[in-house]
């Protein structure tokens, strides 16, 4: 069987691209995760409600204080949780407000701390 050069160098490009992938992730060159942990999985959303900033939480009681951070704009809103939700945290809309970018109901890349 006879090897063509091209087919040679298309294999070590491929190789050379997933060593760089893989030390670049190992090393945080290439952030695909969030640096700091998070307790909640999946996008934050908000409800209507108004008045202060708020959340509701299935995962969390009542007086529970949370820090909700945008990792696509670095902006958070410290929120106390004040009731039951269908969600990990549903923030109200002034939350929301704090930490959304314009036009935009969703926050995909979030980290959810809970502060002592």
């Amino acid at each position: 069987m006879r090897v063509q050069r091209r087919h040679v160098l298309a294999a070590s490009v491929a190789v050379l691209a997933a060593v760089g992938v893989s030390v670049g992730t190992s090393f945080g060159f290439a952030d695909t995760a969030p640096a700091r942990s998070s307790v909640c999985s999946g996008s934050v959303t908000f409800s209507a409600e108004g008045g202060a900033p708020a959340a509701t939480s299935d995962r969390f009681p009542v007086g529970t204080r949370l820090r909700v951070t945008n990792l696509d704009n670095n902006r958070a809103a410290t929120v106390t949780v004040t009731g039951p939700s269908g969600s990990c945290v549903l923030l109200n809309a002034a939350a929301m407000e704090q930490i959304r970018e314009p036009g935009k109901n969703l926050v995909r890349r979030n980290t959810v701390e809970v502060l002592r």
